[in-house]
């Protein structure tokens, strides 16, 4: 008996713990009396007399059938009884009287019987108690920690995981909770490590339907490896939870997450729709590869947006046209343009623009009295609202808009020179070059009279790159 395998060290120590009354369980099953065994032992002189099945391993013999009292409680010499034997016990343990039969029989020690585990010490072999007797056990199951709930225990060598037990609701709610898992960094550092290195303990009290509750992303293989819980298990109410990482609390994160950003990273506590509470437009790669709310069982963090930053400055009003104006693209993150125009709008009255600013805005945008582009996308909000109103050109020649006078193809120069953005809200390079460049048609040079090329080029390459590909100075060459 002292060489029983490790595995089944705690066995007896793990279902004391837990407790048989705790757990429901009596010998008595339905009956309001146990059976009065002392009454019995003339009768009989083996356990197995009556519990045949128990040490066979099989369950449907470990009781004697009903019918077998009758055989002396006839009525006539001895009342009648109803005996109807206990309720099949319902555990977690993985425990089998089968393999502690066969090791007692290896062992040899005839003191090792039935009564070892059965009968208190000093009592008669049919003083049988309703509950395993702790010191007897103690003398071959040794538990190697004094915490019997400690997160780091095999608790797989003695329990079978929760999916595979009948408990219910009550029960479960019931099970012991360790006190690693009361740490406050529990659930945003410890229990991802613990899990990593053998779920297998984590299935003694949770099913997978635990962890999709909060990860987003389930398909991590620690939780692919938990079972689902059985149909028909009722489970605690399990709510997601999300605790802030130390990461995410830094000064500065906002701006700098995209850095460290990643689906593998991201997926267990984000959806898609997070990230697009502020990433309205242009929308990183990231954000696609993340799921969407509507697809997935945990419901995600559910962010909300805030400002940035730089808009709690009480002069941001102020500075907005300026940062806007610079990179528009940063605004439209969060902004659509319906945003904008619910303060600059041309409602008479209203607005930044004054009443019947449409009807005239063109020669104020071609005198540059104002600076559209601070706010407008030349390139995308003028030439919506021209192609509406047919004001666009058509090809090369195809006037167009261009209808104030004859001839304006010979005479656009001047006001490409002078207002080549305003150009842009309906052309692009492609309608220039085909005049203008070594390729196109009739190969008219741009440039003024009296140019200078090389000038021009120490001051701004950038300038003379926007239509030439390479150093036009250096015959074509980088």
């Amino acid at each position: 008996m002292k060489n029983l395998e490790r595995t089944r060290a705690s066995v007896l120590v793990a279902f004391l713990a837990i407790g048989v009354a705790g757990l429901g369980v009596s010998l008595n099953g339905l009956q309001e009396q146990p059976f009065p065994h002392s009454d019995h032992q003339g009768l009989f002189p083996l356990c197995t007399g009556c519990h045949e099945g128990i040490p066979l391993g099989d369950a449907s013999d470990w009781y004697p059938e009903p019918a077998s009292c009758e055989g002396c409680h006839d009525g006539e010499e001895r009342a009648r009884v109803s005996w109807i034997g206990p309720e099949q016990r319902i555990d977690n343990l993985e425990f089998e009287h089968q393999a502690h039969a066969q090791e007692l029989e290896r062992e040899g020690d005839p003191e090792q019987d039935c009564s070892a585990c059965h009968i208190p010490a000093g009592e008669g072999r049919m003083f049988v108690s309703d509950s395993i007797q702790v010191a007897t056990c103690w003398g071959c199951h040794a538990h190697e920690t004094d915490d019997h709930y400690d997160v780091d225990q095999q608790c797989e060598s003695c329990h079978v995981p929760l999916a595979r037990t009948d408990f219910e609701l009550e029960r479960i709610e019931a099970l012991p909770i360790p006190a690693s898992h009361e740490s406050e960094l529990f659930l945003s550092e410890d229990h991802g490590r613990i899990v990593a290195g053998r779920s297998d303990r984590c299935a003694t009290c949770h099913v997978q339907d635990k962890c999709v509750s909060c990860h987003v992303t389930p398909d991590l293989d620690p939780i692919v490896a938990l079972p689902f819980a059985p149909e028909g298990m009722e489970l605690p109410a399990m709510e997601a939870e999300y605790p802030e990482p130390g990461s995410h609390l830094d000064e500065g994160w906002i701006d700098a997450h995209q850095v460290q950003a990643a689906p593998e990273r991201c997926n267990s506590c984000h959806t898609t729709d997070d990230c697009r509470t502020c990433h309205i437009a242009i929308v990183p790669a990231i954000v696609e590869a993340l799921p969407e709310r509507a697809n997935t069982v945990a419901p995600g963090v559910m962010l909300e947006p805030r400002s940035p930053d730089t808009h709690e400055s009480v002069f941001f009003m102020e500075a907005h046209p300026t940062l806007a104006a610079s990179d528009d693209r940063s605004c439209a993150t969060c902004h659509v343009e319906t945003f904008c125009v619910e303060c600059h709008d041309a409602a008479p009255g209203g607005g930044y623009h004054p009443g019947g600013f449409v009807a005239r805005h063109s020669a104020e945008a071609f005198g540059r009295e104002a600076e559209c582009a601070d706010c407008h996308s030349p390139q995308l909000f003028c030439r919506e609202c021209h192609s509406e109103a047919g004001l666009t050109s058509s090809g090369r020649l195809g006037s167009g808009y261009h209808n104030g006078g004859g001839v304006w193809l010979l005479r656009h120069g001047q006001a490409a020179r002078q207002g080549l953005e305003s150009c842009t809200s309906c052309h692009k390079q492609r309608d220039c070059v085909q005049c203008h460049g070594v390729l196109g048609a009739f190969k008219v040079s741009p440039h003024g009279p009296d140019f200078d090329a090389e000038r021009a080029w120490s001051r701004s390459a950038r300038t003379c790159l926007a239509c030439h590909v390479r150093n036009p100075l250096n015959g074509g060459e980088p």
